[in-house]
């Protein structure tokens, strides 16, 4: 919501591809430093830093100025579906906000992967490895949507990239081991990133159209996020089924999900570009 109003819909997609490519660029660094400190110094003490951090990011939010307030004092939901019940930009949205939440944002299907990764990878500095090689992809993949990928090029990449992923995610269902984790998380990571930055993008433009910003910037949020809510809790509910049933009926069921994903941020591109915002 901050980026939203922050950012121009113009200048987003620079932002979004630095934003991730420097957020991954700390995950690899951060974690490094933070670990020297902690054993250098000890828990407590390294635990003021954080504190300290923590503190700056509050003082910072306050700095924000929102310049497109909402004059209304209270949320108008019913309004607010009168005013976008006929503009297929936003069902879409919905739809694609829904399989997000069933996926990647805080949804079960990450967690499934990292089982699988640590099934396969046992001790723990393997796995930190994998993981900061990954973050050095999206590192790119962040430098790349900041430069170089254009509005007509969304729909393909993202129909590319899922269908890799897809398709080696079978092969690592039937025949796991370190070969097969690596190339799906390979195309997992490059498909995850590429589809974030491309619906986050739109999502964030949509909400600066006229007739949202000014008056509805509150309640296109919230239903967002109460897509992203529900998906959340039924994919969490069905990783506690799998503990009860056979796992790869539940990941075959995810990778329905991710078809889905993938078919209805293609929709979502395409229902965007005919309107043009």
């Amino acid at each position: 919501m901050l980026e939203s109003d922050g950012v121009k819909n113009c200048q987003r997609a620079k932002f979004q591809g630095s934003y991730t490519a420097t957020k991954a660029i700390l995950s690899i660094v951060f974690p490094l430093i933070f670990g020297s400190l902690i054993y250098t110094t000890g828990f407590l003490k390294s635990l003021i830093i954080v504190l300290i951090i923590i503190l700056l990011r509050i003082v910072l939010s306050f700095m924000f100025k929102d310049e497109n307030v909402p004059k209304g004092k209270k949320a108008d939901l019913k309004k607010y579906f009168e005013l976008t019940k006929k503009d297929k930009r936003f069902k879409q949205l919905y739809k694609v906000e829904f399989f997000n939440g069933m996926l990647y944002s805080e949804g079960a299907f990450s967690y499934i992967v990292t089982i699988y990764i640590i099934k396969v990878f046992s001790n723990s500095f393997s796995l930190g490895v994998f993981t900061s090689i990954f973050s050095a992809i999206t590192c790119i993949i962040g430098i790349l949507f900041a430069r170089f990928i254009k509005k007509k090029q969304y729909a393909p990449t993202i129909k590319i990239s899922m269908t890799l992923t897809v398709i080696f995610l079978f092969v690592m269902i039937f025949r796991c081991n370190t070969v097969t984790i690596i190339l799906f998380n390979l195309f997992q990571t490059i498909s995850k990133n590429i589809a974030s930055l491309i619906n986050g993008n739109s999502q964030s433009n949509l909400c600066n159209i006229e007739k949202i910003r000014e008056e509805y910037k509150v309640e296109y949020w919230l239903v967002s996020e109460t897509c992203l809510v529900v998906a959340r809790i039924i994919s969490s509910c069905m990783f506690i089924f799998m503990a009860y049933t056979n796992s790869n009926i539940i990941i075959i069921t995810f990778a329905v999900f991710l078809v889905l994903f993938a078919g209805n941020s293609i929709k979502l591109q395409k229902t965007i570009e005919k309107e043009r915002i």
